[in-house]
């Protein structure tokens, strides 16, 4: 048991220098321009789902208008005509003028994912046969279309995604949740695409091939699954069609996050998650900074005679520095000219590291124990086929 201890921590502790390395290395330089054939680059098609009025949704939306690319265009979709965020797709669209656009409004019923109905008339009317699906809460660097295609029109690449960043927290929660986005999630991420032995895609910004995906049903055969982004990602993987991140992060303005609800999305994705990749959800504990080192610590206790406490201490502390350094390089780095981005005070950091850390565990052990998820207002089961029903108070 102590060498599968050591083996383990000396395995996590790769991991997690693996991301930092990427991190840096990728986000520290400038990133490359644009291939000189994308001049004549196929046509893309944007697509971006609307419901409500996101933090900062014109200067997301407007990211995408702004896009360095020749030939593009962008489907907005609205489940219902009385969406708030109807005027904001509206005005916009009459400033870009001469940029191919288009609202749809009205989703399509054709499972229980909400995103998925909102954005399958998109699907069936786009022009292009490659898509970009971008949620109306981020923004992206104006050069991010042309990177992304000149990946994707690599030999056996079928998915280009981005790197989610949080930025512009207010508050303690706020804060903690940019915390886990930009230090554990990133490095985790960076590291898992990095080797590349398996699929492992988050949904806030993606690009692939509609012709691919329509090999495996199409979009509206998602619908059935909540987590539809990394089931699509499977699909393209079980192709043979491989994934790349290029060197641009997709950003998510924060703003203001009660702490419950901070705790109900980190239970959200665990109960998501435990159905669809079971295994990788029952090791996530042992990833974590405070297990992880106990485990390190019992392990070269045994073989070693070291002292447990000195060693979680040394662990611990090299732990936050890793995260600490990460952070600063991935906040820095999703600065743009209109969207200014600094990193937060040092304490503030150490306090909410120290929060994320210790409660992630009782967190995890909670979502564990329970099934029911709150998304977009609408309270769903999560079932043992990864899929999910809605529930509602008479049920």
């Amino acid at each position: 048991m102590a060498s599968v201890c050591v083996v383990w921590y000396a395995f996590m502790i790769g991991l997690s220098i693996l991301g930092h390395y990427v991190g840096y290395s990728r986000y520290t330089k400038k990133p490359p321009p644009r291939s000189p054939f994308l001049e004549n680059a196929p046509g893309v098609s944007i697509l971006r789902p609307l419901k409500g009025v996101d933090l900062e949704l014109e200067s997301n939306l407007r990211s995408s208008f702004e896009q360095n690319y020749p030939t593009f265009e962008l489907i907005f979709s609205v489940a219902s005509p009385n969406d708030p965020a109807v005027p904001v797709v509206e005005r916009l669209m009459t400033e870009y003028k001469k940029i191919p656009s288009r609202l749809i409004v009205g989703d399509k019923q054709v499972g229980i994912n909400p995103k998925v109905n909102n954005m399958v008339k998109s699907y069936e009317v786009a022009a292009h046969d490659i898509l970009w699906i971008l949620d109306s809460n981020v923004y992206v660097n104006q050069d991010t279309l042309g990177r992304s295609v000149d990946m994707l029109l690599e030999p056996g690449i079928g998915l280009v995604h981005h790197l989610p960043i949080a930025v512009q927290p207010q508050g303690y929660a706020a804060e903690v949740e940019q915390v886990f986005l930009d230090t554990n999630h990133a490095k985790m991420y960076l590291a898992i695409n990095w080797v590349g032995i398996a699929s492992c895609v988050m949904g806030k910004s993606n690009l692939y091939r509609r012709s691919d995906l329509d090999k495996a049903g199409g979009l509206g055969a998602f619908a059935k699954y909540m987590a539809e982004d990394n089931l699509v990602g499977e699909a393209l993987w079980h192709q043979g069609l491989r994934h790349r991140m290029s060197a641009d992060t997709a950003c998510q303005a924060l703003g203001k996050i009660r702490p419950l609800e901070y705790c109900r999305r980190r239970a959200r994705w665990v109960r998501l998650r435990k159905y669809i990749v079971t295994a990788a959800t029952l090791t996530e504990p042992f990833t974590e900074s405070i297990v992880c080192g106990l485990l390190g610590a019992l392990g070269f206790r045994v073989w070693w005679d070291l002292s447990m406490p000195l060693f979680f201490a040394v662990h611990w502390l090299a732990w936050f520095t890793n995260d600490y350094l990460l952070y600063r390089t991935l906040i820095l780095a999703s600065s743009t000219p209109v969207q200014q981005t600094q990193p937060m005070h040092f304490k503030r950091f150490i306090c909410g590291w120290l929060s994320r850390e210790i409660s992630a565990l009782p967190l995890y052990l909670y979502a564990m124990l329970g099934n029911e998820i709150t998304w977009r207002d609408q309270r769903y089961r999560c079932v043992t086929s990864g899929t999910a029903v809605p529930v509602n108070d008479s049920t």
